[in-house]
């Protein structure tokens, strides 16, 4: 039993790691659809003069106009005048490599759609394009300080568009009021479009993600990068959306909660993302403001939890989603008190050993009660061989008197499963462990061994070190297979290492300690058995 427990592990997590690799990709929406979704929104029919105009319009980068620079304790961000839109925006406490003195991080490049772009999806007005004047070139907040208000003008085709950013020192939140004033003689009516975009550099993470990510009716979505074919439209009661890889996110939130549409597609390298707000309508000399918050940072579960709106559901650790957080709950509380998360990883796989020991106890003695009627099963196996019922009846009868539950050796390690696939996702997937060492309090951390919790082992001495701990428990765990089983098992631990190769390594850490715990408990309980 306690074969095929392990095997079903096994195929568990090939399947798992298969799934997150090459999930059913969703159908890509055809181009003329944003146009059809936004006509059911406004419930009424465009003359043909009023035929909307493609969505994904790329505005090259170039005579962009004077740079305006907003400089925060987190981040810098760079504006242009040119639609009043981000260039760059630069995190200052996350840096490209484990060394700290590498590059930091760039959420925002420029490229050939920048963020914040701004166009009406019927009326070609270049608002992406026109001339914003700043009312400041230069914003700068210190810790403590109060919000600060940036804010971009433009005035065309009669219209007079200002865009007012907030900023708040000691948070990567802004926020985002949109003022359009219609000064013509007719009125206004279409959808407003807000563009984002990012350039992100060669994935180098095969496990890692990019794409877009959306919450819409109360349900947390996305579509990776290769998945994104033409233009793919998600419309309804969006809360929010954006564009993230595996530790980012640039996203825009909508305060007013109202029925909109996110239109995602790819222009070469650039994967762009068009907010369509709700149609609206603006008479001669009325002013239409449209607020939105713009979270561009960090994936920080906490952070994003205080903030909000269920921007935490940006951070999704798969089907163990729970389970994976309250686990990196528990790390970050160790963390707190050891300031290591290798140490934590440790301090964790006790907790979880320490919980599972009930029951890994019963299941080794289970195991070693199997074993002792092995001799006794044979027997009943050859006299019983043309009888299968007679067989399973005096089994059970065997059973009952020596008080074994043959299924008692399978139990710890199914209930093992959500809690390693949970861990998995967390390790791999929480900005916290991200650049993470093991050895830590030494100015040259960078270069030593695991230097990034988050990434595999480089000189894979975690992965083999667990797969001989595994072979150690395999020749004291009790075996009650048959030789041909037996010979299967030989080839875990060789099968595990592989595995394991390129798993994160405080996975690996924490599977490493959790089987040299487990070794120890093997000794005791075959000590107290005698064997």
């Amino acid at each position: 039993m306690a074969y095929r427990a392990i095997l079903a592990f096994v195929l568990s997590m090939l399947v798992i790691i298969i799934y997150d690799i090459f999930f059913v990709p969703q159908k890509p929406v055809p181009k003329n659809v944003p146009q059809t979704t936004i006509a059911k929104q406004k419930k009424q029919k465009e003359a043909p003069s009023q035929k909307a105009l493609p969505l994904t319009k790329p505005s090259l980068v170039k005579d962009l106009g004077k740079e305006i620079v907003v400089s925060t304790p987190l981040y810098q961000a760079v504006f242009c005048e040119s639609g009043g839109r981000i260039k760059d925006f630069i995190l200052k406490r996350y840096r490209q490599t484990v060394d700290p003195h590498s590059p930091p991080v760039h959420i925002v490049v420029a490229n050939e759609v920048l963020p914040l772009g701004l166009r009406f999806l019927h009326k070609n007005i270049p608002l992406d394009t026109a001339y914003f004047t700043p009312d400041k070139f230069q914003l700068t907040l210190k810790k403590g300080d109060k919000p600060q208000r940036l804010t971009f003008t433009t005035s065309l085709n009669g219209l007079v568009v200002k865009k007012v950013f907030t900023f708040y020192p000691d948070d990567y939140h802004i926020d985002m009021d949109i003022q359009i004033t219609n000064q013509t003689k007719n009125d206004l009516s279409d959808n407003l479009v807000i563009f984002l975009a990012n350039k992100w550099p060669k994935e180098k993470d095969r496990y890692g993600f990019r794409g877009a990510i959306f919450y819409l009716q109360n349900k947390f979505d996305k579509i990776k990068w290769k998945k994104i074919k033409g233009e793919m439209v998600k419309s309804g009661e969006l809360r929010w959306a954006g564009l993230s890889d595996k530790y980012f996110m640039t996203t825009l939130v909508n305060k007013h909660l109202q029925k909109s549409s996110f239109v995602v597609s790819r222009e070469g390298q650039v994967l762009v993302g068009e907010w369509l707000t709700p149609p609206m309508k603006i008479k001669p000399g009325e002013q239409k403001d449209i607020s939105f918050l713009l979270y561009f940072g960090p994936k920080e579960l906490e952070r994003l939890k205080k903030l909000g709106y269920h921007l935490d559901k940006a951070v999704h650790f798969g089907f163990f989603d729970t389970i994976a957080k309250w686990l990196l709950y528990v790390l970050k509380w160790f963390y707190k008190y050891t300031h290591n998360y290798g140490l934590a990883i440790i301090l964790l796989t006790v907790v979880i050993k320490i919980l599972f020991w009930p029951l890994t106890h019963m299941s080794y003695e289970s195991m070693r009660r199997m074993q002792k009627l092995q001799p006794h099963i044979q027997r009943l196996r050859e006299k019983y061989k043309d009888d299968k019922e007679a067989l399973n009846r005096e089994l059970m009868k065997l059973y009952k008197t020596y008080k074994v539950n043959p299924m008692g050796g399978c139990l710890p390690m199914l209930l093992q499963i959500p809690v390693f696939f949970a861990l998995y996702m967390a390790l791999a997937y929480a900005i916290e462990l991200r650049h993470a060492s093991f050895i830590t309090y030494l100015p040259f951390t960078h270069k030593l061994w695991l230097a990034d919790l988050s990434a595999k082992d480089p000189y894979y001495i975690t992965p083999i070190l667990m797969g001989i701990s595994m072979f150690v428990q395999q020749k004291m765990t009790p075996s009650t297979m048959d030789p041909s089983q037996a010979r299967f098992m030989l080839f875990m631990p060789i099968i595990f290492t592989f595995l394991f190769l390129n798993f994160p390594s405080g996975l690996v850490l924490y599977w490493l300690v959790n089987n040299l715990l487990s070794i120890v408990q093997q000794a005791y309980v075959n000590r107290k058995l005698g064997g």
